[in-house]
């Protein structure tokens, strides 16, 4: 799995599981729609794929005039194939964005200044998540563009009502990533440095949100790798890997912490954790690959030649396998494991 993408919070699924605030009598969303998210949140972080697509579908057949119905589906479709590495739903993926853009539009006309700034952060969302798409399989300008066009109806929620806190998960992940990933163009004065400013804005999300708080915490600990923080980075998704023992979404950074930190030790023991859960159901062998070359890694660093040897030759296991795609992506890893193998 790509730990850093151009929006990397979108890795983690769209809804907190486990809001602490509940919404009012008559306020959007209401206790019956939060419960189902709740559920198919659950499913997600555990990997259950399926089961939360079912539930989103449910929710879709309850509440068919509800834009977050299509964009929680589309959130979910996403998360399994960014687990995935794989454009597994190219039809049923663009097809709910554009139902979110449309539907938006349509409660938009009557609807109050409250429902108004989600119906904003919905929008905000449906434009990350095809950022994320473009920068995974489609083109990387294109990812930047739709990531820098999310930040408008964040702000244009805010102008609706400012205590839907939930709308600073999105401004605070536009505005850490945007300074994280300019370069140049920061250096130049054309973007300018907000990392802490976005970083307040998720610590704002993580306190008050109705549905985001969670995700603005778990979504500190790719900040915090980011940032070469390894050991809070370390402790955030300890705890939600806890929470949620079946995913893999929360070891992947906490794997790259350990190898970043030096303690390869732990650092094996965790991709070997992921490529246990990835035997199974490896999609196109892009991430089985990742694992194979991070534990070879490991065990070189450690001074274990046997082991160098042997867990390069695992490749073997599934080379003929390999899509033709995947081949190409990861070349230098699987030569690399290749040549290890030989030793």
């Amino acid at each position: 799995m790509k730990i850093v993408p151009v929006f990397v919070y979108l890795l983690v699924p769209l809804f907190a599981t486990s809001p602490v605030r509940s919404a009012a009598p008559g306020d959007y969303p209401d206790s019956a729609k939060t419960a189902v998210v709740r559920a198919a949140q659950e499913a997600l972080f555990n990997d259950r794929f399926a089961t939360a697509d079912s539930l989103y579908r449910d929710y879709i057949r309850q509440w068919p005039d509800d834009p977050a119905g299509y964009l929680y589906r589309a959130g979910g479709l996403m998360a399994e194939m960014s687990d995935r590495e794989e454009d597994r739903y190219p039809d049923d993926f663009p097809r709910l964005l554009n139902i979110v853009d449309s539907a938006t539009e349509v409660v938009l006309d009557t609807c109050s200044p409250h429902t108004a700034a989600w119906m904003h952060l919905l929008r905000g969302h449906a434009v990350a998540y095809h950022s994320l798409w473009e920068s995974r399989f489609g083109s990387r300008l294109s990812a930047v563009r739709l990531g820098l066009r999310s930040n408008d109806d964040y702000e244009d929620g805010l102008e609706r009502d400012r205590t839907v806190y939930d709308l600073y998960f999105g401004l605070g992940s536009y505005h850490y990533w945007k300074s994280a990933k300019a370069g140049m163009l920061r250096w130049f004065g054309i973007f300018r440095n907000e990392k802490d400013k976005g970083i307040r804005e998720l610590r704002l999300a993580a306190d008050s949100s109705l549905l985001h708080r969670d995700l603005a915490r778990s979504s500190l600990i790719w900040i915090w790798l980011d940032g070469g923080q390894y050991d809070s980075a370390i402790a955030v998704a300890q705890e939600f890997a806890s929470r949620y023992p079946d995913g893999k979404t929360f070891l992947w950074p906490m794997a790259q912490a350990w190898y970043e930190k030096g303690n390869c030790d732990k650092a094996r023991e965790i991709y070997g954790r992921i490529r246990e859960k990835l035997v199974d159901s490896p999609g196109n062998y892009f991430n089985l690959i990742e694992c194979d070359f991070y534990i070879t890694q490991c065990c070189r660093k450690l001074g274990s030649q046997d082991e160098v040897v042997e867990s390069a030759r695992r490749l073997n296991e599934y080379l003929d396998r390999i899509p033709k795609e995947t081949l190409k992506r990861q070349t230098a890893k699987i030569g690399y494991l290749k040549r290890t193998a030989v030793e």
